[in-house]
């Protein structure tokens, strides 16, 4: 008797436990229903995605994140060295300044013969344009080759030169939104933020009051004025009878305008540059 009552239960128990998994459903379910309920499913799915992201992206970049999360510290990187300008080669000299008259001429030219050079130099300059350089400025790099080439004979000074110092310097009389005027000033005058330096060619104030130039010839020499500028630039890079065509005292000359090998590099790929450019079809 017993051992029927015994199996009898026995086979009840499935039953039973279907039938308390079915309670617990609908406990479920009902508790899901609520506010609260979807609440915490939302966590738990969110979590859940959240936790398999992380543990697939390990998986496919093991070694992703910042170094301290696998318990190492990032060696510091080394500071950049300059680039220094070995003097084995000078600038491409460019497409050379071309006119019948050169300003700077103990022989005074004529009206006609100078609105002729004028004229060249103008067309010379807008043949260039593809250089990014703003024509006013580019007309007083030309002059004042014509002037050093008459002055300073030997020294074979290159417009291309002149107008990376003058890139490198003031964006060619540009910087803070700048622009040179026709009469070859700039809008507002440019002085430097540490050495009060001056004009588009920044020149200090003693070097200015030892080679200042009248370029323009109106019998005043003004660091502002971009046709003075560059022929007292063009004057001191050719002083202590520099020849720019040779490489060592190239690099000798623009260092002497600003004594940082770093500049003297930046100097010679803008004038290397306009020189190469300039002469392309």
């Amino acid at each position: 008797m017993w051992f029927a009552l015994l199996l009898r239960k026995l086979a009840l128990l499935p039953w039973k436990a279907l039938k308390a998994v079915g309670r617990a459903v609908r406990a479920c379910f009902r508790a899901l229903r609520a506010p609260a309920g979807r609440l915490a499913v939302q966590c738990v799915v969110t979590a859940a995605a959240l936790a398999g992201a992380i543990v697939a992206g390990f998986h496919v970049v093991p070694s992703a994140g910042p170094a301290w999360s696998f318990g190492t510290e990032p060696e510091p990187t080394p500071e950049e060295r300059p680039l220094v300008l070995s003097p084995e080669d000078a600038p491409a000299p460019g497409l050379p300044v071309e006119t019948d008259e050169v300003a700077g001429e103990t022989a005074a030219p004529s009206d006609s013969s100078t609105q002729a050079a004028v004229d060249d130099i103008n067309d010379w300059a807008q043949s260039l344009a593809h250089l990014g350089i703003p024509e006013r400025a580019l007309v007083s790099y030309g002059r004042a080759e014509l002037i050093s080439s008459v002055q300073n004979p030997d020294c074979h000074l290159s417009w291309t030169t002149l107008a990376g110092i003058g890139s490198t310097e003031t964006a060619h009389g540009t910087i803070g939104g700048n622009r040179i005027l026709a009469d070859g000033t700039t809008m507002t005058d440019i002085v430097g933020p540490e050495h009060g330096e001056q004009g588009p060619m920044q020149f200090m104030t003693e070097t200015w009051e030892q080679w200042g130039a009248d370029g323009n010839g109106d019998g005043v020499k003004d660091p502002n004025n971009i046709d003075d500028a560059t022929t007292a630039a063009a004057n001191y890079l050719c002083a202590d009878g520099h020849d720019l065509t040779d490489p060592t005292d190239w690099y000798d000359a623009v260092y002497s305008y600003n004594h940082v090998d770093a500049y003297v590099q930046k100097v010679y790929d803008r004038a290397d540059d306009y020189g190469r450019k300039s002469t392309m079809a």
